[in-house]
């Protein structure tokens, strides 16, 4: 496959190359004056206080305080009521603020917090409190912690503080990072460890009681979806929970998410595995330092392959290698035909695979399908994900490298939040018609009638906002994953090769990114 980049592309400093060299070409994203003269206007889309709320969201019986202004406090809300709470979390977080104004700038916000506080223990009266900072009372070094001391002592309820000032990490990546690692603040140490008991870390959007998630189908997938309170629309959790049972091992606590007892008593578990790598490997390094807790390596397995490796080398760890085997076997068998069937229609094709539209941050998933249509025979090919967005992410990256992972990806000078045009990205791999599939991720995934549409293009949705699958979890993984994948391949290439008029998107979303622009 000629790989040379097409005119318009080299133009503007794109070209393909390896994760590996895109990471080591890409300045650390500590060096702000590099960063700033290689991608001027560079900028993190998700603010670091959003991704802390929206995390802590997943807790129960919870309220978050914002120790800043209104406005700050405002742009969580109604991010949490327009993205988030539909599917994920608490329906409705409280989220009071001290509303600190000009006088609090100059004279600090610290008597305002702990009166907040005061008036959330007994107004409220929840399980918990998380005080969040916002980039205004980290400006003026607010000392939080020791306010926070102070209403403790007149407070019921536990509080704990999770930094989050916007300034303090443009990169979603290193936005994570910190966030994370504070969950492990919330826990306490174990007097004693729970034998054959499994902690799932990297759960990000997806609540749990607190309690371990139980199938409720059965095991064919049928009657019924995994998990409380999803129905036939199952989370990753399910499926991994599905696959700790079966090798005879309890789930102990999935995070982050339950209530605060849930939280603190997760040290408890004999080990720790991993599903997303962004969320759930710095907290594995966290709890592995302050509580000794190990934890594994293989994270967010999608594809067979790769189910396979982590189910193994939970099987090394606790010993449950039988189990492990006659479970594999099972489920592999059992996904053989569809997997032949889907091998046969795609093998040799490429892989065309979206980092994330316009947020330009997503690398984990994506990453993940890659290896998965790699194992079908595809020749992935990753873009859209910004250099500086890459190199944030060094848990994902160092994992994906560790297992031998290292695909093709487009790197270039991205406008921050502005998508290349995905069809100059078909001309850079010189792709007709019929040898390539696209993946998306997220939302606005692109589409123009009768030029880039489902109706010619076989396109498979996988972003986790927009992907419902019955009895199939979100992000594709495990066994029910993959065979979920291979068949919304297979729906797509018969789909685009049934001669159907444009799609109703593909009409009217046409003009609205690329081609929009003069």
């Amino acid at each position: 496959m000629n790989q040379c980049t097409s005119k318009k592309l080299l133009k503007a400093g794109y070209k393909w190359i390896k994760v590996s060299e895109m990471v080591d070409e890409t300045p650390p994203v500590t060096a702000s004056c590099e960063i700033n003269k290689r991608f001027p206007g560079y900028g993190g889309l998700w603010c670091k206080l959003i991704m802390a709320v929206t995390s802590y969201a997943m807790t129960k019986n919870s309220v978050a305080v914002i120790h800043g202004p209104n406005n700050c406090a405002w742009a969580v809300r109604n991010f949490c009521s327009t993205n988030y709470s539909l599917y994920y979390g608490n329906s409705f977080l409280h989220m009071p603020t001290t509303d600190i104004d000009q006088n609090s700038v100059i004279y600090g916000g610290g008597e305002a917090l702990i009166k907040t506080l005061k008036e959330v223990d007994k107004d409220y009266k929840p399980e918990h409190i998380c005080v969040f900072d916002t980039c205004s009372t980290a400006l003026i070094a607010d000392d939080i912690q020791t306010a926070i001391n102070i209403a403790q002592s007149k407070c019921i309820t536990k509080i704990d503080y999770i930094p989050s000032a916007g300034f303090t990490s443009i990169p979603l990546g290193k936005s994570i990072e910190e966030i994370t690692v504070k969950y492990a603040d919330m826990m306490d140490s174990p007097s004693e460890i729970s034998e054959n008991t499994v902690n799932i870390l990297g759960q990000y959007k997806e609540q749990q009681d607190s309690s371990p998630v139980k199938c409720q189908g059965k095991r064919d997938g049928s009657g019924g979806g995994c998990g409380k309170g999803r129905g036939k629309y199952p989370d990753d959790a399910s499926e991994l929970t599905r696959i700790i049972e079966a090798l005879g091992l309890k789930v102990h606590r999935i995070l982050i998410s339950g209530n605060s007892d849930y939280i603190k008593s997760a040290p408890q578990a004999a080990v720790n595995v991993i599903s997303c790598p962004t969320w759930g490997i710095p907290l594995a390094k966290m709890m592995k330092e302050k509580f000794n807790t190990p934890y594994l390596k293989h994270c967010i397995p999608i594809g067979i392959e790769a189910t396979s490796k982590w189910i193994r080398e939970l099987a090394d760890f606790t010993g449950k290698h039988q189990e492990a085997e006659d479970f594999i076997k099972q489920e592999v068998s059992e996904l053989q035909e569809i997997f032949e069937k889907t091998k046969n229609l795609v093998k040799g094709k490429a892989a065309l695979i979206e980092c994330g539209r316009n947020s330009q941050t997503a690398f984990a998933r994506p990453m993940a399908l890659a290896r998965a249509l790699r194992e079908l025979g595809m020749m992935p090919y990753l873009f859209g994900l910004h250099p500086v967005e890459l190199k944030a992410k060094e848990s994902d990256v160092g994992y994906f490298l560790w297992d031998g992972f290292n695909p093709q990806i487009l790197t270039g000078n991205y406008p921050y939040q502005q998508p290349v045009d995905i069809t100059e990205v078909v001309k850079s791999l010189d792709l007709e018609e019929g040898q390539y599939v696209y993946f998306t991720q997220d939302v606005f995934p692109m589409a123009k009638a009768g030029v880039f549409d489902a109706e010619n293009i076989p396109r498979v949705e996988t972003g986790v906002h927009l992907r419902r699958v019955i009895n199939a979890p979100g992000r594709g993984v495990g066994f029910r994953g993959a065979k979920a994948l291979y068949q919304n391949i297979i729906e797509v290439l018969k789909f685009s090769s049934g001669n159907k008029k444009a799609t109703l998107y593909g009409r009217v979303h046409g003009e609205f990114y690329e081609f929009g622009r003069k």
